[in-house]
């Protein structure tokens, strides 16, 4: 079987770029205010965002898949990995309904965010 370890740096790149959605709305709504254009702009960008992160997780499934070594903290951060990506598609077609804001409470905590780097670094840092 061909190395494969570029497949994690593609997953990197998407995931970068996929989550720099809520940083950059911040830094957007503080800066210039809430208008049209900047949420019109930010809906389009949040198709993106979870077209990516979607991606992303394709992407990191067979660079686990096919890794030469894994660890227990890895397949952590994978899982966690799937529970937002599920839990954002869940939240951006509101199903179901009655848990969106739930979802959206645990979905959206910088410390999801946080542990989900952390377990990344770190498994890749044992290997």
């Amino acid at each position: 079987m061909p190395r494969l370890d570029f497949l994690g740096t593609i997953a990197a790149v998407l995931f970068i770029v996929a989550n720099a959605y809520y940083p950059a709305k911040v830094i957007a709504r503080q800066l210039l205010g809430q208008t049209k254009e900047i949420a019109r702009f930010f809906q389009g960008y949040l198709r993106w965002h979870i077209l990516l992160n979607l991606l992303g997780l394709w992407v990191t499934l067979f660079h686990g898949h096919y890794a030469d070594e894994r660890n227990v903290i890895l397949q952590m951060s994978f899982l966690v990995t799937v529970w937002l990506s599920v839990v954002g598609g869940m939240m951006y077609f509101k199903w179901p309904y009655r848990y969106y804001r739930e979802m959206k409470l645990v979905h959206s905590q910088q410390l999801m965010f946080y542990v989900w780097i952390v377990l990344i670094i770190l498994g890749h840092s044992i290997i």
